[in-house]
């Protein structure tokens, strides 16, 4: 692979909740990020959405507390293997294009933004275990790392 990969939400949480059957597969992916082998990319957006998560009982079994969670976001985002991509000024009218293009409705809004935020970066392709959520996108390319090629 060319340039970085975006990591969705998701990939984070599995690499957090022993109980999801992916879970040795995403801290393989964190493995290997770690000893330089992918070089990977985050963006507020999704380091808020894997906090919302491991924090929602509903969501996660044995959700976090708050200043756990915390602690687990601020790893990320002090991670020199992992490259920070921030929204810049045209990544919001770059979404209401997308959305317009597209006809998102709803919370699928969300994606939009990031694959604004990933295009607005220059990356390219996303790793997450929701490919159709990001199929529509022609711009992008979206692989779910845990699928038997």
């Amino acid at each position: 692979m060319d340039g970085p990969v975006f990591l969705d939400s998701n990939i984070l949480v599995y690499a957090v909740n022993e109980k999801s059957p992916y879970y040795t597969g995403a801290r393989a992916i964190l493995d290997i990020i770690n000893k330089g082998e992918l070089r990977v990319c985050l963006s507020p957006q999704v380091l808020g959405e894997f906090y919302a998560v491991i924090t929602n009982p509903r969501k996660l079994e044995r959700a976090l507390p708050p200043q756990e969670a915390a602690d687990v976001v601020e790893r990320f985002l002090s991670a020199d293997a992992v490259l920070k991509l921030y929204p810049q000024k045209s990544t919001l009218k770059l979404t209401l294009k997308l959305v317009k293009h597209y006809q998102i409705k709803a919370l699928d809004f969300f994606d939009a933004q990031v694959v604004a935020t990933m295009l607005d970066n220059g990356v390219t392709t996303i790793y997450t275990v929701n490919e159709q959520d990001f199929a529509i996108f022609e711009e992008i390319k979206a692989v779910n790392p845990f699928k038997q090629a």
